[in-house]
């Protein structure tokens, strides 16, 4: 009888059954920890990725902005301006489906550069012929406000062109990278043609 009474056996088996759920739960729980581990980490490393390939593409201004001005109802037709890649920057694409050019002056905002609408040219003046920014070009830019001016949202006349102690904002944006903003202040015009600063 003194044989039964002597459980030690009994709870060593016990004992080690106990630890081997506890090291079969930490396991699993590891196992999902990590796996969560490098989700994040891959999450990460796409985010970085976009941040840097949005970063990496940006366009500067290359030289003034030459208004062309009409003296006689004292408004703005047009401005023509030079940009170039910043260094070490990546091509930019000015085809109308990669960019998008907004315009705002006090009476309205519209969109004047996309598939649909074309009051902004590109021309490159040194380089090659097609549409990509890249670098060691240099390319010539004009905005058209007369053509702006018969958008809806300007419906009035000579609500497009900016007017004499004016300011208007152009923005040039591309599918990757920053956007190029201009806003200049219009002076009086006295001249044909004016370099807005």
């Amino acid at each position: 009888m003194k044989m039964f009474k002597d459980r030690r056996g009994m709870t060593g088996l016990e004992t080690a059954i106990i630890l081997v759920a506890f090291v079969i739960t930490a396991a699993a729980f590891s196992f999902v920890v990590l796996n969560m581990g490098f989700l994040t980490a891959q999450k990460s490393q796409t985010v970085i990725a976009s941040g840097m390939e949005e970063a990496s593409s940006s366009m500067q201004c290359d030289g003034d902005l030459i208004a062309s001005c009409d003296t006689t109802n004292h408004i703005v037709n047009s401005a023509k301006f030079y940009v170039r890649l910043s260094e070490g920057k990546s091509t930019i694409d000015t085809g109308n489906t990669k960019m998008v050019v907004t315009y705002t002056n006090k009476r309205g905002t519209a969109v004047i550069y996309n598939v649909d609408r074309a009051a902004v040219s590109f021309t490159c003046i040194e380089g090659d012929t097609d549409s990509l920014i890249e670098s060691g070009e240099r390319w010539e830019v004009v905005v058209n406000f007369n053509t702006v001016d018969g958008y809806s949202e300007f419906p009035g006349a000579n609500d497009g062109e900016p007017a004499q102690y004016e300011s208007f904002r152009v923005v040039f944006k591309p599918t990757t990278g920053s956007a190029l903003t201009l806003e200049r202040n219009v002076p009086a015009i006295n001249n044909v043609i004016q370099i807005l600063e």
